[in-house]
């Protein structure tokens, strides 16, 4: 479904025209999937050039036709070799760029190499957090799409009441819902900026398996099948009384909504039932304090330090050397974008930001438990866009 309009797509390019033009950057070369989709709609092609003033051009060596489809606003150039980069280079008059932005922060040390030797007195200076930060605040076509994505997984407590059985693995319970969510429209991957992280679409894992150290910038990524693919659903069990941690992201046309909820078979304790109705309570006050004018860190900081009163100094955001410091964290094209909620962080809040917030505690020898949602920031006050009951689900 394309619901995103070729004029968007180019005042995305015009707003980063204008910033090269800020920091003097004669050329932005891009390469990462994320920001060539962000731009062209398309993640087909392997470069993306946008020059100072002037068009852009998309450059490629395959599925040519289906960029062209999916690229309407942008010329491009298929390539095969240097000889060709280098003859496409001076017809477009781009010869003459001395400085060249690129996300260095991903890209390949060959590929900075490769235009570096097609722009020899070029001096190469890092985009990478300027990409990020311009695709921050989302227009209400992006917000339209995580909104239809967040009504998709506001179905996943019914899913989960109607699928489970006794002894159920989290194995089994995860092939249900993702079953779901594909049969729905998910787009498999879920993209993450950060080198080594792979994802799948998220994580259902039951009690101390939660607890599992990861190097995901994250409070849990279950155990997962194996050392080699570290994170989500493994093959336990899940047993009474214990508790259900299912944190998923959907990507739905490129654009993420992530969302936690929480359910056991049986009872859980009056410890984790105290724990839960805790993080409702942050995760309250996070949202109430969404608002635009406010420092993303004015907004960690008061989140701890609820959980402090409530009695989580220790176990808020995981247990050390696990524990992470952030409440909440952008989503949009990939899971990891900004804002990030994090102490330190003299960043303003604005209306059109998509945040998901995530206030979790690391229970010792239970669990982690917690909740999290997606919303975005209005001028008048948070909308949520995950809006699955937050109830804790006992089956």
């Amino acid at each position: 479904m394309d619901t995103i309009c070729a004029k968007e797509f180019m005042t995305r390019i015009e707003k980063l025209q204008k910033h090269l033009g800020s920091q003097n950057i004669d050329l932005a070369i891009l390469n990462l999937n994320s920001d060539l989709y962000y731009y062209s709609g398309s993640v087909q092609p392997l470069y993306l050039l946008v020059p100072e003033q002037g068009k852009p051009l998309l450059l490629a060596r395959k599925a040519v036709e289906q960029i062209r489809k999916d690229s309407v606003h942008i010329q491009l150039e298929p390539f095969s070799g240097m000889k060709d980069l280098t003859r496409i280079i001076t017809a477009n008059n781009f010869s003459k760029a001395r400085r060249i932005g690129m996300t260095l922060e991903t890209a390949a040390y060959t590929t900075v190499m490769r235009w570096q030797q097609l722009f020899p007195e070029a001096e190469m200076t890092d985009l990478s957090w300027e990409i990020r930060a311009l695709r921050m605040v989302k227009s209400e076509s992006e917000i339209a799409i995580q909104a239809r994505a967040g009504a998709i997984m506001a179905e996943v407590p019914s899913l989960v009441r109607a699928s489970f059985k006794p002894e159920m693995t989290e194995l089994e319970l995860s092939a249900v819902i993702e079953s779901y969510f594909r049969l729905n429209g998910h787009g498999v991957l879920v993209r993450c900026r950060r080198e080594g992280i792979e994802m799948g679409f998220g994580v259902c894992s039951a009690g101390v398996n939660t607890l599992a150290g990861t190097k995901f910038d994250g409070i849990c990524a279950g155990t997962g099948v194996s050392a080699a693919v570290p994170y989500g659903a493994g093959k336990d069990k899940i047993s009474q009384g214990i508790p259900v941690l299912l944190d998923y992201a959907y990507n739905l046309e490129g654009y993420h909504v992530d969302q936690t909820r929480m359910f056991s078979w049986g009872r859980p304790s009056a410890e984790v039932s105290q724990a839960y109705e805790a993080m409702l309570q942050v995760e309250e006050f996070i949202i109430k304090n969404l608002r635009p004018g406010l420092t993303w860190g004015n907004v960690y900081d008061g989140a701890l330090q609820l959980a402090v009163e409530l009695g989580y100094e220790k176990e808020f955001m995981g247990l050390e050397p696990e524990k992470v410091r952030f409440v909440g964290h952008g989503v949009g094209l990939e899971l990891d974008e900004p804002p990030f909620l994090a102490p330190k962080n003299d960043f303003l809040l604005a209306s059109g930001m998509v945040v998901a917030v995530e206030p979790k505690v690391s229970l010792p020898g239970i669990g982690v438990i917690g909740i999290e949602d997606t919303l975005v920031i209005r001028e008048n006050g948070p909308e949520l866009l995950t809006t699955a009951s937050s109830e804790f689900l006992v089956i």
